[in-house]
Formats: structure tokens, sequence, C-alpha cells
């Protein structure tokens, strides 16, 4: 019989240890004992880990019972325990005196695979996986056919790309509809289900001695999706995210710039529909700056409208509103709908840092003329920010199509055509063409901006736990995003409560998932806002406990790669080669 495995974790006071990982297996026993620096101290222990033949609820802690061996109190030999028999993330944290939490961390327990007829374990470190792009083979009652070389040549797991419906791209990680099967694994005649799916994994797991997993992709969905076109909330579009609408007007302006160079209107200034050199990458510049930024007048949503704010500021003066002390800045607050000129003043900031030297009408005039040259100072640094944007975008736009359709070591799409845009769209515009003044009033109608959807993409050297497409990212209107311009990127909220369809949508695809595989990998996890996969991962675990979880996670940090191991419960981690692309669209 073998003898239990007992692991030790020592508490210091002010240890908090979020980037440190602690895998552990199941029937260890996790033992808490005070370090030097809690000694002395009433100290309680608390856990998310759940009591015996309890669910496990990520927000529902309990107190740890100290155990004494000798009998009597001693906080050099005292602990307190857990016995870990359940696979998955949880999180620990002590506190001491009036400090609800001095210190704390994660503890991963890894999952228990089983394969074969009689149930035997498959160590995690004994697996050997090989990939198969699902859509490509063919109907289902021919894979055991082609899966079988896998078999053969020694492999025990087999990832499965998406099995889901996909969106008119075909893209393996573009899917239309996450519920629903490929229809392309059904033969004419034939109608095949998860269920069926279901039996034919069941089937290499008990003859084959295979296990089989699939990718779960909670960050967008195919751009053609049904599903959004009903619920365009669950995405990022211009009425629940008014902070996009500069990036938007930007892009419509270069989508009418692609149509006007396709259409040779450009040719006069030295950019062919065809650009094949820097001197046409320099013509691109000039219409940027000559013809786009000047009309689009992006800085206006940034603006102040300067004389009907000091017209309201001199009526305040002029009724007495004036403040004695002059200790507060000037603030501006920025119009939540991001209408042009639409940010206004604080006036308490403003009557407390502009005050008149009387009640005069020539000491109010001095005033209102100290405010308006502050303001037209804010118009000017607001204008000059919002042309180091447009610098940057200019740069983005000068990369893409140098490699796109220059560098030797890019694709080549030859001439820019409306299939081929200068630049992939970075919003839906699910509408047909007309000017671009025309395309501009259509932001300011609810009904039809709703429908403008951002489209997801990776940022390069972007921080992993910031959502670029949420209020104070820059991502959009700066061009930095490497666009999937066939996929929409998903707006989860805080919680449920924020979008409901979405979060029970998504939900519902992950139990389907965890019903008939016994993993999953986590595609593009480094964009999937945590909150929203710790939510997914625990749905996918009350279906199956033992859920080995893969990740593809590119941080370029190992402290921040243990931020996700541990709030996941990650199992295993994929590494591309230095130079490798990490987010094909394949």
């Amino acid at each position: 019989m073998t003898a239990k495995q007992i692991r030790v974790m020592v508490l210091n006071d002010m240890e908090k240890l979020d980037r440190t990982l602690f895998r552990l297996e199941q029937g260890y026993e996790l033992q808490f004992r005070l370090g030097p620096t809690l000694q002395g101290k009433h100290v309680h222990v608390h856990t998310n880990y759940p009591a015996e033949g309890e669910r496990f609820e990520r927000h529902k802690f309990r107190a740890l019972d100290w155990i004494n061996p000798t009998g009597r109190e001693d906080d050099s030999d005292k602990f307190c325990t857990l016995g870990l028999k359940i696979s998955g993330s949880y999180q620990y944290y002590f506190g001491h005196g009036d400090k609800e939490k001095s210190g704390g961390g994660y503890i991963v327990v890894d999952p228990v695979l089983r394969v074969g007829a009689d149930n035997h374990v498959l160590p995690l470190d004994c697996i050997s996986i090989q990939t198969y792009l699902s859509k490509c083979l063919g109907p289902l009652d021919e894979w055991l056919d082609r899966l079988r070389v896998t078999k053969e040549t020694g492999y025990n797991m087999i990832h499965f790309t998406p099995l889901q419906t996909l969106g008119e791209s075909r893209s393996c990680y573009s899917l239309a509809d996450q519920l629903t099967l490929n229809p392309d694994f059904s033969p004419p005649g034939q109608t095949y289900t998860w269920t069926d799916v279901g039996n034919l994994l069941e089937k290499m797991k008990n003859e084959w001695n295979m296990l089989c997993i699939t990718d779960v992709v909670y960050n967008h969905t195919a751009a053609n999706s049904k599903w959004i076109k009903k619920h365009p909330e669950c995405g990022y579009n211009l009425v629940n995210s008014s902070h996009l609408k500069p990036a938007w007007v930007l892009d419509r302006a270069l989508w009418h710039i692609t149509c006007a160079i396709a259409d040779g209107k450009y040719e006069d200034r030295g950019l062919p529909a065809l650009i094949q050199n820097h001197e046409h990458l320099h013509a691109i510049r000039g219409v940027l700056w000559q013809d786009v930024f000047p009309k689009i007048k992006l800085w206006e949503f940034f603006q102040i409208k300067v004389e009907p704010t000091v017209e309201q500021f001199r009526d305040l003066l002029q009724s007495g509103e004036s403040k004695t002390e002059g200790k507060q800045q000037l603030k501006i607050i920025q119009d939540p709908q991001y209408r042009r000129f639409g940010n206004t003043v604080d006036m308490n900031s403003a009557l407390e840092t502009f005050v008149p030297h009387g009640n005069s009408p020539g000491a109010i005039e001095d005033c209102c003329n100290w405010l308006r040259r502050r303001l037209e100072e804010i118009n000017g640094e607001q204008y000059h920010e919002i042309r180091h944007h447009q610098e940057q975008a200019t740069n983005c736009i000068d990369g893409t199509v140098s490699y796109e359709r220059i560098a030797d070591h890019g694709p080549k799409l030859g001439p820019v055509t409306r299939k081929h845009p200068l630049v992939t769209r970075y919003f839906t515009f699910p509408f047909e063409d007309a000017t671009l003044e025309q395309d501009l009033e259509l932001m300011n109608q609810p009904e039809k901006s709703c429908h403008f959807l951002a489209h997801n993409g990776w940022v390069m050297g972007d921080d992993p736990l910031r959502n670029f497409a949420e209020p104070g990212s820059n991502v959009y209107i700066r061009r930095e995003l490497i666009c999937w311009g066939d996929s929409v990127k998903l707006r989860y909220g805080s919680g449920p409560e924020d979008c409901p369809y979405l979060w029970a949508h998504m939900q519902k695809y992950t139990e389907i998932t965890a019903k008939h595989f016994v993993g999953v990998r986590l595609d593009n996890c480094h964009s999937t806002p945590l909150h929203v996969a710790e939510a997914m991962l625990a749905a996918a675990r009350s279906v199956r406990p033992n859920l080995y979880v893969i990740a593809e996670l590119f941080t370029g940090s190992e402290l921040i790669d243990n931020v996700f191991v541990n709030r996941l419960g990650i199992t295993s981690l994929i590494r591309v080669h230095a130079g490798c692309c990490p987010n094909p669209q394949t």
C-alpha cells in the first residue's frame, strides 16, 4: 500500500503568492503550517476547496480548523489540512487579528485521466498527442479509418480542432454556431449528432486506449454568426462601446480609400492598385495625411466647445457662484457618447480654478478669458494626442501593406481590391456601401450602429491581462490590432448580468464539449478574460471533474503565465518556436 503523500505549505505574513505555482496530485494531503512571522498570532486560514460532499463555488470560502498533534496549543507544530480529491484550481488566504487577508495564493490539483476497457490511469507525463484538422476528416462514419494511423503509430490522445459549424471563412477557429455539429460530417441522407460523436470517442477510448480533446473558443465568433446578428449586444459595437466611434470612423475612411485605389483614382498621385515598392508606400502616407485625417477630424471626438462652455461659466459667475479658494485643477469630462465636441467641464472645478478678483464686469470678463485660453490649450493638447495616434496608425498601416503586398516572406496579395482591401477592416458593416458622409450619419442611429461590431485579433507585445477593446485602450484607433476579419470579438462584461445571452450560450457550448471530450484546449487563452475562462471551466468541471486543460498561452512572462495557470487550473501549456505566429487562424 502506497503511503499518503503529504505536502507542507509554510505561511508567512504578507506573502502573496498569486504568481507562484503549486501543483499537486489527487490523493495528496496539503498541510498549512505557520512560519516564524505568524507564530504567536491568532491566524485563520480560508479556502474555496469544497468540504466533503459539497459542490465547488469559486467565491465561497470556509475556515479550516487547526490541528494540534501534541494536544496542546503550539504554533510551531500545529497545522490545518486539506485532503485533495478533486482536480481544479483552488484559492486560499489567511489573516490574523483584524486583518482579513495578509497573504494567500492558489493550488492546482491535477486531473486523473483513465483509458481503456479496464479504465486504467494514463499518467499525465505519458501523454502523446496528435492534432487533426476536423474539417478535413470528411463524414463521421469514415473517421476511424483516417484516425487509425495515429493509433498504430503509438499516440494515446487526439486533439481535434473545433467540430462546430464553421463561419464563411472556413477557418477552424471561426465558429458560426457553437452549439451545432458541422454539417460537413454528415453524408447525404444522414444527420449525425453530438451523441454520435460521443459514441465514436467512447469507442476509441475503450478499444484503442485513446483519449480525445478539442478546442473551446471563447474570444470570438464568426462574423456571419446568425445569433450575433440577433444579439449584437454580445459584441463591441458603437452603442455599448461608444469609445470605439473614432476608430470606426477611421476604419470607414480607410475602406473608402481602398475603393478609390481599386478604382484607379489615385494613380495620378503615384498610387496604383498594385502596390510594389516603397514609393507606393510613401504615396499612401501622403493620402492619409492630406486626404483622410484632415477630413475625418478625429480630434473633435475628444474636444470641448469652447464658447458655449465659457458662456455657461460666465452665467455662473454673474449669479454669484464664484469660489473663494482656487485649489482644484480644471476637470474635463469625456462625453460618454463620444460626440464631436461633446466633452464638458466640471463647473465646480472651473469655479475653484478660475476665481475673479471682484464682481465687476471687467473682473468677470478677465476670468472668462483665463478659462477660454485654458480650454483652447486643452483642445490643442487633444489635437496633438490624436495626431500622435494617427502617426502610429500610419506606421501600422505601412507595416501591414508592406508585409502583405511587398515583402518576399508575405502573402503578396496583389492589387488592392474590395475583396483584398488595403488593410483588413476592423469593424463589420452589414449595409450597402454609400459615400463616407452617408456612412458617418449611421453612427448616430443606434438601430444600425449596434451592428458595427469590432473584429477580434492579436496585439503584439500587449498586456495579456488587459482587454484591448475596453475603454482606456487605443489599439483600434492606432491600428495596432493584427485583425482577424472573419471573427467578431465577444463582449462578456464583468458577469452574466452584463450579457445574459452570451454567458448562457457559451456555457451551453462548454457543457456540450465537456460531456464528450476528456479535455479542452483553451484557444487564444492570453486574450480570454480570466473571469470568463474561470466561469466556463467551472461549468466544464461540473460535467467532467477530471477535465484535462491545455492552453495556448503567450504572455512573455513566466509569472503572468502562472496567473493564468493558477486561476484556470491549466494542466499543460502550448509553446511555439521563435518566429512563428502565435495565433494562426487555420
